[in-house]
């Protein structure tokens, strides 16, 4: 199945269907907890939950996107 989003491939066995993950906005964060904000929580994860060199790379590339749009933002905004 894709991710109703992002369009990514996640994989097979989730509780919903492409359909149902767009209508119930599953699987992205809408509404943050206070503790989901927090940048230390997020470098533990990638500390301590053992994530291949794969994984680790994935999650660079996502991150340097995100910065790349970051930027984008603030040189808008300026």
């Amino acid at each position: 199945m894709k991710h109703w989003k992002t369009k990514e491939a996640m994989g097979n066995g989730y509780q919903y269907n492409q359909k149902e993950h767009k209508e119930f906005s599953y699987n992205s964060l809408l509404k943050l907890e206070k503790h989901e904000e927090n940048t230390m929580r997020t470098m533990y994860l990638i500390r301590d939950a053992g994530w291949t060199h794969e994984q680790l790379v994935d999650l660079k590339v996502h991150l340097d996107d995100a910065l790349m749009e970051s930027e984008k933002e603030v040189q808008h905004n300026n």
